[in-house]
Parts: C-alpha cells; sequence; structure tokens
C-alpha cells in the first residue's frame, strides 16, 4: 500500500484490495515466502479499514502462524496489537485486551516504548468499553507515567482525557482537577493554545462548582486572555460570558455589566445572533434596558476607538 497517501475512498480501497488478491494468486505460485505473507499483511489491513473483519481475522492469523514459524517476535507482535484493534472494532473487548497484552510483552521484552504506549491505550480502551473503570485507570496510569518518562506529551493527553471522564462520571472532583492541572501543563508543552485555554476554563468551573469564587475567576481571566491574546472570538465570549457570571456572584455588578457590555461588542462585531440575545438577556436581569444596554455599548465602543 502506498504509505505516503493518507486516507483512500471506500471505491479506491475495494480497488486495491481485488488488484492484491490478483497478486497473492500470482506470489502463491512461487511460494508462502515473506512477499507473499507482505501482501496478505496488506490484504488484511484493507479488510479491516473495509470492515471485512471475518477476512481480515482469517488472514492476520495465517501471517501470526509464518511469523511464529519463523520465530519473528517483532513480527508477531504486529499481528497481535492489529488483532487487539480488529477485536475492539468488533466489539470483542476481552479479546482485544488480550491480544493487546500478547503484543505488549513482546514490545516490553524489545522494549519499543512507541508500541507499548499503542497497546496500552488499547486495553484502557476496551477496559473502558467493558465498564471495568479500575482497571481502565490502572492501565491508564501505567501508560501515562511511560509516557511522561519518554515526553511524548500527545498520547499523554489522551490518556488524561480518558481518565478525566472516568473520574468525572464517579464525580471524584478533586483527582479531575489534578488531571486538568496536569493537561494544561501539556498542552502549554505543545504550545496548544485552544488546549490551553479550555483548560484554564475547566479548572474554572471546577473551582466554581466548589464555590471557590476567588480561584475560579483566575482561572476564567486566564483563560480569557490567552484567547484574547490569540484573537479566538468564539473563546472570548465564553471566557467573559464565564467572567461576567463569576463577578455577579461575587456582588460585583458594576464590574459584571462591563464584562458583559465588552462581550455584546464582540457578539454585534461577528453578528452572532445566539450570544447577543444571551448577553441582552444577561443585562436585563442586571436591570439595565434595551436603551441603557445600547448607550452602554455605544460609549464602550466609542472608549475603544480613541
Amino acid at each position: 500500500m502506498d504509505e505516503h497517501k493518507d486516507e483512500y475512498t471506500r471505491k479506491e480501497l475495494e480497488g486495491l484490495l481485488n488488484e492484491k488478491l490478483v497478486n497473492l494468486k500470482e506470489l502463491e505460485q512461487i511460494g508462502k515466502d515473506s512477499n507473499y505473507i507482505h501482501e496478505l499483511g496488506d490484504i488484511a489491513l484493507i479488510q479491516l479499514q473495509l470492515g471485512l473483519f471475518r477476512e481480515s481475522e482469517r488472514n492476520y492469523l495465517l501471517s501470526l502462524k509464518h511469523f511464529q514459524k519463523q520465530k519473528d517476535k517483532l513480527g508477531q507482535a504486529a499481528v497481535y496489537g492489529v488483532l487487539g484493534t480488529l477485536y475492539y472494532k468488533m466489539g470483542y473487548y476481552q479479546q482485544s485486551i488480550k491480544f493487546y497484552e500478547d503484543a505488549f510483552d513482546i514490545y516490553y521484552e524489545l522494549k519499543q516504548i512507541q508500541e507499548q504506549i499503542t497497546c496500552l491505550k488499547g486495553i484502557g480502551d476496551s477496559f473502558i468499553k467493558l465498564n471495568q473503570s479500575d482497571d481502565a485507570c490502572d492501565i491508564l496510569l501505567e501508560c501515562s507515567a511511560i509516557c511522561s518518562d519518554n515526553n511524548d506529551v500527545s498520547n499523554l493527553l489522551d490518556c488524561l482525557g480518558n481518565l478525566i471522564q472516568i473520574y468525572e462520571k464517579k464525580e471524584d472532583w478533586d483527582i479531575v482537577f489534578e488531571l486538568y492541572k496536569k493537561s494544561l501543563e501539556a498542552f502549554k508543552e505543545l504550545e496548544d493554545i485552544k488546549g490551553i485555554i479550555v483548560s484554564y476554563f475547566n479548572l474554572g468551573i471546577l473551582k466554581k462548582r466548589e464555590n471557590d469564587l476567588y480561584h475560579s475567576i483566575i482561572y476564567f481571566k486566564k483563560g480569557t486572555n490567552n484567547a484574547i491574546d490569540s484573537n479566538y472570538t468564539e473563546l472570548i465570549l465564553k471566557g467573559l460570558s464565564y467572567v461576567g457570571e463569576i463577578l455577579v456572584y461575587q456582588g460585583e455588578m458594576n464590574e459584571a455589566k462591563e464584562t458583559y457590555i465588552k462581550a455584546l461588542s464582540i457578539a454585534e462585531n461577528i453578528k452572532e445572533k445566539n450570544s447577543i440575545l444571551q448577553i441582552r438577556i444577561l443585562l436585563n436581569s442586571l436591570g439595565l434596558d434595551e436603551e441603557e444596554i445600547n448607550k452602554e455599548l455605544t460609549i464602550y465602543m466609542h472608549r475603544r476607538k480613541n
């Protein structure tokens, strides 16, 4: 298969599969050597992508026999791993775990770090599907540790994301808070501004849940400032709404009004109808009628121009 082409249409895959099945027949005449097995692996992968799971499974198991006979451990591990993926897609999560574990054992022995991470993520995903959250947490924490030790920030974020979902379901907010802090550090390392902003907002939401308004508004302001610096309008609006809400809870009505007017000017500028309506309703709830809102908006826009 062309490794430089990331995505094929279904029709292209079907055409490629037919070509490769013809090639396989020709290679079979020569003998079931490494070229034959390589082609068989390509066919199994295409079948997996097309959802032809039973055909794919049969061909991967044939490949596995070849690698076992050859005592090719890396070949065996690769097939175990892909069978883990295949059974996951089929919904056979226990089988998926078994094959990922078999692959992991070989990769661990051969010190193949990236492959170990892939296997652990696969095992964690299957445990989540089986609602075995404690087992999933153990595996994902192990995976997170390997990612941290090897500076694999992207996979670390995947693990943290899954852990956050598990602990949110358990409503263990202290752990969720710590996981969001770790996510924030990871996003900073990747210089992923959207990730940074959303992490700050999530930390603010958790602090608001605890009624810790002081820290909540700090996180919301940090997220909003990052959104302003990066000109992410949608996130600026979201951040200003969060900040305004906390200011209302703190009884800082003038500051809340100014924050909502700022948000309204942005929403008006980008013609975001839903936001305009919501912000105007919030300003009404602070005691401003439409005329006063428009007057405040004009003053704010005039100040900005000068």
